[in-house]
């Protein structure tokens, strides 16, 4: 296991993990939160040992996972045996986590394979002694996709929805329309604070969101507009996307530009 930096903020009464690694030069960066008994993510299993270690003092009631990807759910059913409480998701997420799928050997040697897992259905609201949180689906990232909004608080546990204020390259199967609608729906709530499955707390969510919404509803409008001009996905991606030409050759194409204007270009129908 590569060795794990751990580092913890403390907003409220959010207890946030900030955790980082490097695996074959890869800068691995995650995140996750706990909350009055609620854990919202588990972390990859590169880092269980580290994950575990964290949660050892902290007394754990339930488990919530925003999506089914490594990095989140790496280390849920671990977490749900030591503990014995249950892991809380989606539908379509508990699809994916009963078989998961045999992931491409870059993600294995970065974050690891993560394990089946069994558990309940999320149910909105989200209750923990003193909370309440709005369960959103917010597919874009990928389908099975939800965010968590404590409205009193302002708060928003937005899994993978934010990551930055733009993107240079996406994800093949991530959809930038979906994403646009998914960032509209969230920011009809009260959110004031950020909690990012990747970027850690944003103090100022609201405006972070707005700027990576006006970005994405940018290059939706300029894709389209190229592509009327007859320029190709990848054409477009060099006019508009700049870098991320290491990550899709390392992946071997599972992450590049090109798969956020083709997904813009597969909306228009």
């Amino acid at each position: 296991m590569p060795k794990v930096q751990v580092e913890t903020r403390v907003v409220d009464v959010v207890y946030a993990l900030k955790g980082r690694y490097k695996r074959y030069g890869y800068p691995a960066r995650f995140c996750l939160y706990y909350i009055d008994g609620l854990l919202i993510d588990t972390g990859p299993p590169r880092a269980r040992q580290a994950v575990c270690d964290w949660l050892e003092n902290k007394p754990l009631e339930q488990i919530a996972l925003t999506h089914f990807h490594e990095d989140h759910s790496g280390n849920a059913r671990e977490i749900s045996r030591r503990r014995d409480v249950p892991v809380l998701m989606g539908k379509e997420t508990a699809e994916m986590l009963a078989d998961p799928p045999r992931l491409p050997l870059y993600r294995r040697a970065v974050w690891g394979q993560m394990d089946a897992v069994s558990g309940r259905e999320l149910s909105d609201p989200l209750e923990t002694a003193g909370h309440r949180f709005r369960v959103i689906p917010t597919p874009g990232h990928v389908d099975d996709h939800v965010a968590f909004i404590e409205e009193e608080k302002g708060w928003l546990f937005a899994g993978d929805l934010f990551l930055s204020n733009r993107l240079n390259y996406g994800m093949r199967g991530e959809s930038v329309p979906k994403m646009i609608d998914s960032l509209r729906s969230v920011l009809q709530y009260p959110v004031e604070t950020l909690f990012c499955g990747h970027s850690g707390v944003v103090a100022d969510g609201r405006s972070a969101l707005e700027k990576k919404l006006r970005f994405l509803e940018w290059l939706q409008e300029e894709t389209c507009r190229l592509a009327d001009r007859g320029l190709t996905p990848r054409e477009i991606s060099r006019r508009l996307l700049a870098g991320g030409k290491v990550m899709e050759w390392v992946t071997l194409g599972e992450f590049s530009s090109v798969h956020l204007i083709r997904s813009i270009m597969q909306g228009r129908g």
